[in-house]
């Protein structure tokens, strides 16, 4: 593991002569900081130098001053893998009092609200929201995703465990002491979130944490973070406030321990009895139904398979499922065979996800028609749809997860794991837009009016005979809800 880290005596001894302009804004701190402690007078008439001397450091070694206390973060590696982030006060400040430290490790009883303010986004991506940024031509995959811990049990009891690190390497950006880290993954081409930021903003007690993807430069992750900026607010009702997790909270619901990979549950088929068939109507509501779902009768009226992508409009892709669809065909459209890779879970800190073996089978185009009636009297906008495809075998009277077949003898592996598009369980392909965003919506449906959405999958050709639909828009791939109302089944035998 590749570790950096800047040390001072690789900078200069004396700090350079700052412009005017920013040492006038260095001493509006300086201000703004002395003005805020409320020791008395005598601890107001400290020292300006001493405080001007810290805030220059703080701009070039990222090291954060509050209330004349010095904090760093600390980096430790755990096992071989991971490494534990933490916030320290810095033993070495010749200023820092006991009871200066001490106090800012307590409780913070009273943590402004702040307003995010992001000053530079690498060129083509924008704000989705809640967040997360993500490149205009390929939204809500990759990018870059923000929260924050609002430290309400002191700045100092910050500890944060990343596994799977490659390299790790302390920041500083926009005067905030910070780490960043490469994880391991993204090494197929694929995008994955494989790089992880944290930055402590003393001065307001909070903590960010960055997830960043693959499709993100290092460089570019880090201007991103130097523009983040912090401002209290004092209207809880004011826009734009950063919606944090108090720390206090975050930590009851931490396990303390490390979980390891398990597949799973098996249902019993007994509960798994609101099962539908194709052709069936059925209404597949959530339980909070605000959206008026429940009058809308869903039915799957026809699955099709194919081994080549001509069922396809390919005008409905985003660029990058246009570019998925030309990595999986040949240059008369059809399929290629799809890669399985057999993955045996390491637990991040002392083993990694290993690939133990893998193998090329045939691939098929699994293409389904399914529509959406409004059997209510009033008309409705923005239906929301969803399907996520999912793969259930029977054994011993338990539903379970289709995990893969033993590809190799004496191989030891947790899960089967398809490459390039057959590895999406939620739907890839819908050709039905509406909505903000564009997306999964029905923009109106008028009272008795059917509208007709058709959603494919890629599927290894020997997974066709253990196919699920599952049309709740609550529901996902990988997990079976014995509750779950949306299950369809689309079970194949291959062919076209």
């Amino acid at each position: 593991m590749k570790q950096r880290e800047i040390r001072i005596e690789d900078l200069r001894q004396d700090f350079p002569e700052m412009p005017a302009e920013l040492r006038r804004m260095v001493e509006s701190e300086v201000q703004r900081q002395v003005d805020t402690v409320s020791q008395g007078r005598r601890r107001k008439h400290m020292a300006k130098k001493t405080i001007i001397a810290a805030l220059a450091a703080t701009m070039l070694l990222g090291t954060t001053v509050f209330a004349g206390i010095v904090y760093k973060m600390r980096i430790e590696p755990v096992g071989k893998y991971a490494m534990n982030t933490s916030i320290g006060t810095d033993a070495s400040d010749p200023g820092r009092s006991g009871a200066a430290a001490g106090e800012q490790t307590q409780a913070v009883s009273d943590i402004s609200d702040v307003r995010m303010t992001v000053s530079y986004l690498p060129e083509g991506m924008v704000d989705v929201g809640d967040g997360k940024y993500s490149y205009a031509d390929n939204l809500y995959k990759g990018g870059v995703s923000v929260t924050f811990y609002k430290m309400d049990t002191g700045d100092a009891q910050f500890e944060m465990l990343t596994t799977d690190v490659r390299e790790s390497e302390h920041v500083s950006v926009g005067g905030h002491e910070g780490v960043y880290f490469r994880l391991h993954g993204g090494e197929d081409e694929e995008v994955s979130f494989n790089q992880r930021m944290y930055v402590a903003y003393t001065d307001v007690h909070y903590v960010m944490e960055m997830y960043a993807a693959s499709d993100v430069s290092r460089e570019d992750v880090l201007k991103i973070a130097e523009g983040i900026r912090l401002e209290p607010v004092d209207d809880e009702s004011a826009q734009d406030i950063v919606h944090a997790y108090e720390w206090s909270v975050y930590l009851a619901s931490r396990s303390e321990t490390a979980v390891d990979w398990n597949p799973p549950e098996p249902v019993p088929k007994s509960e798994m009895a609101d099962i539908h068939a194709i052709g069936e109507s059925f209404v597949a509501a959530p339980k909070d139904d605000w959206r008026g779902l429940g009058n809308v009768a869903v039915k799957v009226t026809d699955v099709q398979v194919s081994d080549n992508v001509s069922l396809l409009d390919e005008s409905v892709l985003d660029s990058d499922g246009k570019e998925d669809l030309r990595k999986e065909t040949d240059a008369s459209g059809k399929l290629r065979p799809a890669r399985i890779d057999y993955v045996r879970y390491g637990d991040g800190i002392n083993s990694l996800n290993e690939v133990v073996c893998s193998r090329e089978v045939p691939q098929k185009l699994v293409y389904v028609t399914v529509e959406y009636t409004n059997t209510g009297s009033e008309e409705l906008d923005e239906v929301l749809f969803f399907g996520s495809l999912m793969k259930i075998i029977e054994r011993g009277g338990q539903m379970e997860l289709y995990r893969g077949n033993a590809p190799c003898e004496d191989a030891e592996w947790d899960e089967a794991v398809p490459r390039g598009a057959a590895r999406y369980g939620e739907m890839w392909y819908y050709d039905v837009h509406g909505g903000e965003r564009h997306n999964n919506y029905i923009t109106n449906l008028k009272a008795g009016e059917t509208a007709t959405v058709h959603m494919a999958w890629l599927v290894p050709e020997e997974e066709l005979d253990c196919l699920y639909l599952n049309l709740d828009t609550h529901g996902g791939a990988y997990e079976i809800d014995p509750a779950g109302i949306g299950y369809v089944d689309i079970r194949q035998q291959g062919g076209e």
